[in-house]
C-alpha cells in the first residue's frame, strides 16, 4: 500500500499569533487541532466543519510577517540591509516550519500506523486460518463422498456375488438339463421324439437366455465399479491437494462438516424465510398457517431463550463454513476458492454414478428374483411332464400286462382247440395201418355187405369220411396259423413291456435325479457350454 502524494498547495490552516495575548489560546487550538486524526471520528469532525461554516470566524491573529516589523521596528540604529536578510531567513524559517506542521498533520491522517506490521500478520493469519477451514470443510465433504463411493462399491460387490450365486444356480440349471437328456437314452421303441424332449430343450433355450442376461448384468456391474473407483482416485487425489493447507489445523473433519451442514441450513431456512416474506402477508401468524411451535416453546420461555443462545453459539461457530455459500444455501464456486471446479465437478460424477449404482443394483436383484422364479417354473414344469410321462407310461404297462395275459389266456385256448382238432382228425382219420382197423370200423364190416347186397343201396361214409378228416386237418392248420399270430403278438407285447418298464426305469431315475439336484447343493465338476 502506497501513500498517497502530498498536497503541493499551501494549508489554510495559519499558525497560532506570536502575540502574548493569545499566546495561551491560539497554542491550545493548534494543539488540539494538530492531534485530530484524519483516519478516524468522521462523523464527528464533518459536524464541526459544519458548524464552523454557520458561526462567524473569529478574527485571525496577525501573521509572523506582521509580528515581526512590530518587534523589530523599535530598532533605529539597525541596517536596512541587514535586517533584510535576517528577516527573509525569518520567513523562509517560519516557511518551512508551516510546511513540516503541514506535512505532519497530513501524515496524522494517511500515513500508515505504527503497529501495522501486526496488524497485518494478524489479518494475513486470520485469513490463512479461515482459507485453512474452509479446506477443511471441503476435505471432510471429500471425505465423506470418498466414503459413500467406498460404501456403493461395497455394495455393488455384494450384489455382484449375488449375481455370480445366480449364475452359478442356472449353470448347474444347465448341467442337470444337460445330463437329462443324455440320461434319456431310451431303447429304439421308446426312442421317438417326446412332449419331454420338447420341454426340455424349451427349458435349455430360457436358461440359456436367462444366463446371457446375468452375465450381462454382471459385466454392467463390474464396469459400475470401475468407474466408481476411478472417480474414487480422483476424489483421493484433489482431497490431498485440498488437504495440503490444513497441515497446522485440527483435523476434526467430523465436526467441520457438521458444522457446515448446519450453516447450509441456516441459508436455506433464511432464503425460505424471504420467499415466504415476499409471497405470503408479513402479519399473517404461523398458526394460520396451520404451524404450531413446539410444546416446550410454547410452555417453558427459558428454552426459548436458551435455543437462541444456542442458535447465536452455533452463529459464532459457522462462521467460516457460512462464507463457501452464498445467500441462497449453494456453494460459491472458483478457481481460486476452497470449492474450485474440480471439486464441484468430482462431487457431481460422484453422485451421478451412485445414483447409476443404485439403479443397476436395482435392475439387478429384480433379474435374480425373475432368474429364481423362471429356472424354478421350467424346472418344476420339466419335472411335472417327466411326472405325466410316467404316469402315461405306467398306464400302458399296465394295459401291456393285461393283453398280455389275455393273449397267453388266448394262445393256451388255442393251443387246447388245436390239440382237440388234432385229435378228432387223427380219430376220423382211423388207424394208421389196415391191420390195425377193428371190424366195425371197415367199410366192408358185414352189415354194410347185407345191406348193399340189393342193388342201389349205397351209404357216403368213406367220402363223408374223407371229407371231415380233410376239414378238421384244415381247422387245425388254421389253428395253428391262429397260434403262431397268438404268439407273434404275445412277443411283442412282451418286447413292448420290457420297453415301457426301461422306459419307466429311466424317467422314474431322471425324475429322482432333477429332485435331488434341484436345491443346487452340490459341486460343479465341468460347466456345460452352451
Amino acid at each position: 500500500m502506497t501513500n498517497p502524494s502530498r498536497p503541493s498547495t499551501s494549508c489554510q490552516i495559519q499558525r497560532p499569533s506570536l502575540t502574548d495575548g493569545n499566546e495561551h489560546l491560539n497554542h491550545n487550538n493548534g494543539k488540539q487541532f494538530l492531534s485530530r486524526s484524519l483516519t478516524f471520528d468522521t462523523e464527528q469532525r464533518q459536524q464541526k466543519q459544519q458548524q464552523q461554516r454557520v458561526t462567524r470566524p473569529s478574527r485571525p491573529s496577525p501573521t509572523i510577517n506582521e509580528q515581526s516589523p512590530q518587534r523589530l521596528g523599535r530598532s533605529l540604529l539597525s541596517n536596512d540591509n541587514w535586517r533584510q536578510e535576517t528577516m527573509v531567513d525569518i520567513r523562509i524559517n517560519a516557511k518551512a516550519i508551516e510546511q513540516s506542521d503541514q506535512n505532519i498533520l497530513f501524515g496524522r491522517g494517511i500515513d500508515p500506523l505504527p503497529h501495522v506490521r501486526e496488524m497485518l500478520t494478524e489479518l494475513s493469519n486470520t485469513e490463512a486460518l479461515l482459507y485453512a477451514r474452509q479446506c477443511r470443510v471441503v476435505v471432510a465433504k471429500l471425505r465423506l463422498c470418498w466414503g459413500d463411493i467406498n460404501e456403493e462399491i461395497k455394495s455393488l460387490l455384494k450384489h455382484k456375488e449375488y449375481t455370480e450365486a445366480a449364475i452359478d444356480h442356472i449353470r448347474k440349471d444347465l448341467i442337470i438339463n444337460n445330463e437329462s437328456v443324455k440320461i434319456r437314452k431310451k431303447p429304439k421303441r421308446e426312442a421317438e421324439s417326446d412332449g419331454v424332449d420338447d420341454i426340455l430343450a424349451a427349458e435349455k433355450y430360457h436358461l440359456t437366455t436367462i444366463k446371457n442376461i446375468l452375465e450381462l448384468n454382471c459385466k454392467n456391474i463390474v464396469d459400475q465399479m470401475q468407474k466408481l473407483d476411478e472417480v474414487r482416485q480422483r476424489v483421493t487425489k484433489v482431497g490431498k491437494e485440498r488437504s495440503v493447507v490444513t497441515e497446522l489445523i485440527c483435523q476434526c473433519l467430523t465436526h467441520a462438516s457438521r458444522t457446515f451442514e448446519l450453516a447450509r441450513f441456516e441459508k436455506l431456512d433464511n432464503a425460505q424465510t424471504r420467499r415466504a416474506s415476499i409471497t405470503n402477508p408479513p402479519a399473517r401468524p404461523t398458526s394460520a398457517l396451520g404451524f404450531r411451535p413446539p410444546r416446550s416453546t410454547r410452555t417453558n420461555p427459558a428454552s426459548t431463550t436458551m435455543t437462541s443462545s444456542n442458535s447465536n453459539l452455533n452463529n459464532t461457530n459457522i462462521t467460516a463454513e457460512s462464507t463457501l455459500l452464498d445467500e441462497n444455501g449453494l456453494p460459491l464456486v472458483g478457481h481460486l476458492l476452497p470449492f474450485t471446479p474440480d471439486v464441484i465437478q468430482v462431487f457431481q460424477e460422484a453422485a451421478k454414478l451412485i445414483e447409476e449404482s443404485r439403479e443397476i443394483k436395482k435392475q439387478a436383484m429384480n433379474q435374480i428374483k425373475d432368474a429364481f422364479n423362471d429356472a424354478k417354473a421350467y424346472s418344476l414344469t420339466v419335472n411335472q411332464s417327466v411326472a405325466q410321462k410316467l404316469a402315461d407310461i405306467i398306464t400302458l404297462a399296465q394295459h401291456l400286462t393285461i393283453s398280455l395275459g389275455e393273449n397267453s389266456i388266448a394262445q393256451h385256448r388255442a393251443q387246447r382247440w388245436f390239440d382237440l382238432t388234432m385229435s378228432a382228425q387223427r380219430f376220423n382219420a382211423g388207424p394208421l395201418s389196415s391191420s390195425s382197423f377193428k371190424i366195425s370200423e371197415r367199410l366192408d364190416r358185414p352189415i354194410i355187405r347185407t345191406f348193399q347186397k340189393h342193388p342201389g343201396n349205397q351209404v357216403p361214409e368213406a367220402q363223408i369220411t374223407a371229407k371231415v378228416t380233410t376239414d378238421l386237418q384244415q381247422s387245425a392248420e388254421e389253428t395253428r396259423k391262429q397260434l403262431k399270430a397268438l404268439k407273434i403278438v404275445g412277443q411283442r407285447l412282451q418286447a413292448n413291456l420290457i420297453d415301457k418298464e426301461v422306459a419307466l426305469d429311466v424317467d422314474a431315475h431322471l425324475l429322482r435325479r432333477r429332485r435331488e439336484r434341484s436345491n443346487h447343493k452340490w459341486g460343479v465338476t465341468k460347466y456345460v457350454h452352451v
